[in-house]
């Protein structure tokens, strides 16, 4: 589809005067390629916002930048940028309907809550919430269902079927006066349509709202992608430090600052891990004074024969360079001042002995390769008092396992990705810390960031 200039032209004006208004905004649209595509309304996803002029030159200037706004804050919320929420109808419903709930009222069509579900009890709630709510609302009305597929197989525009504030379902009605239309639906504001009070919004904005006409093609390039959320939590970081947020509600920032995920060096943690384990072996001593208080109190002596267990996963789900990327993360402990390691594989069962290693292997032959269960580790270091700390290396594809019996033992869990400590990490949170490693490509990216704020 051929650009516009027009289009284009009115985008630009509301960007340059971002520029200086809306500081986050304006670097959330930069961060993304602007084309135009042969779409219905605009687009976004995999980095990319893509528009219909068409769309763009029918709205107002105000009406414009209330929906460049709903973007921006549709990415700083990371709708189009996290686990990907099905059917896509439902899923754009939920996330207008979050929009609508956090930047209050605008020139748009969407409907809040209280329209939607008939109290306020699902007032100010986040996008999975709705989509879950959405879900159970269409599994009891069937029929309405029904009504948005026909619509939205035939690009017809009749009702949603939602229930209104008023408990009644809408029916579908023709509005007079459109020559050559077929059935159209309602105001998408039920309450308002019902009581006659609201002007019928103009044509764009309808099929922007409405998601049997567009929920389909504007999800379309909706899916988890860690670069660009890692990017968006760069931004809402520069924003906070710098006081940049513009003209945004308070609400809208504090979700989006709760929808940050935390980035986990792992190299600090593992020192950390190092230092509690060889507290485990403090001694106090009258014969050496404390580096704090001379001789008036104690000091510390340590036990260097520190015992660390570091339990790998060998299961069917590791590849052989997560493997390989596990036990390299015990070579790394020797640089950490631990005399000696005992290392051992794991399946739904040990895998032969624990190797004790007194200085860096290069190679290590494993065997196993089955399903995984945690527990074996857990009853081998049951089995095996002594140990200081213990490691495990995996990708949690298991159910959480039982405590061990020595409650004061640290147990330590280090996922082999984000991905895996995304889905993984919550129910081990009670039995220790639990840390993922960076991808070579995110350490790298995140390394010279850090070189080029110093060289700055």
């Amino acid at each position: 589809m051929a650009a516009s200039p027009l289009a284009r032209e009115r985008i630009g004006r509301i960007l340059e005067r971002w520029f200086l208004t809306e500081p986050l905004l304006f670097s959330i649209w930069n961060d993304h390629r602007v084309t135009s595509a042969a779409i219905a309304t605009i687009q976004v996803g995999a980095g990319v916002i893509a528009y219909n002029p068409e769309f763009i030159d029918g709205l107002t200037p105000v009406e414009l930048e209330a929906v460049m706004r709903c973007e921006a804050v549709r990415i700083l919320l990371k709708h189009p940028y996290s686990r990907r929420l099905l059917p896509p109808q439902i899923a754009w419903q939920a996330s207008n309907l979050t929009l609508r709930e956090h930047l209050g009222a605008l020139p748009l069509p969407f409907p809040c809550a209280m329209d939607v579900f008939g109290h306020h009890d699902y007032d100010q709630q986040f996008y999975e919430f709705y989509h879950h709510r959405l879900l159970e609302q269409a599994a009891k009305h069937p029929a309405a269902e029904a009504l948005e597929a026909a619509g939205a197989a035939s690009g017809s525009k009749i009702s949603s079927g939602l229930p209104s504030s008023g408990g009644e379902t809408e029916t579908p009605s023709v509005p007079a006066g459109e020559p050559g239309s077929g059935p159209a639906e309602t105001s998408s504001l039920p309450a308002e349509a019902e009581s006659g009070k609201a002007e019928a919004a103009p044509a764009p904005l309808h099929d922007y709202a409405w998601s049997p006409r567009v929920g389909l093609e504007n999800t379309r390039e909706w899916d988890e992608d860690e670069l660009f959320s890692e990017r968006i939590d760069e931004r809402v970081s520069d924003a906070e430090l710098n006081r940049n947020w513009g003209t945004l509600p308070g609400g809208i920032r504090l979700r989006v600052l709760a929808n940050r995920q935390p980035r986990l060096d792992y190299r600090s943690v593992l020192r950390l891990f190092h230092r509690s384990v060889l507290s485990q072996r403090r001694r106090l001593t009258r014969m050496k004074p404390s580096r704090r208080y001379g001789f008036l109190y104690m000091g510390s002596r340590y036990d260097f024969t520190t015992r660390l267990l570091v339990a790998v996963d060998v299961s069917g789900s590791m590849s052989n360079e997560d493997i390989r990327l596990g036990f390299s993360l015990v070579n790394r402990f020797f640089k950490y001042g631990i005399e000696h390691i005992d290392a051992l594989a794991f399946d739904t069962q040990v895998q032969g002995e624990a190797l004790t290693l007194k200085r860096a292997r290069r190679e290590v032959v494993v065997t196993g390769r089955g399903g995984t269960d945690f527990n074996a580790v857990m009853d081998y270091v049951d089995s095996h008092p002594g140990y200081d700390g213990v490691i495990i290396f995996t990708d949690g594809i298991a159910p959480a396992p039982r405590p061990p019996r020595v409650r004061r033992i640290p147990l330590l869990w280090v996922f082999i990705n984000e991905k895996t400590y995304r889905t993984g990490a919550a129910p081990l949170h009670s039995l220790g810390r639990v840390v993922f490693l960076k991808s070579a490509t995110a350490y790298a990216r995140s390394t010279s960031r850090g070189v080029a704020r110093r060289c700055g």
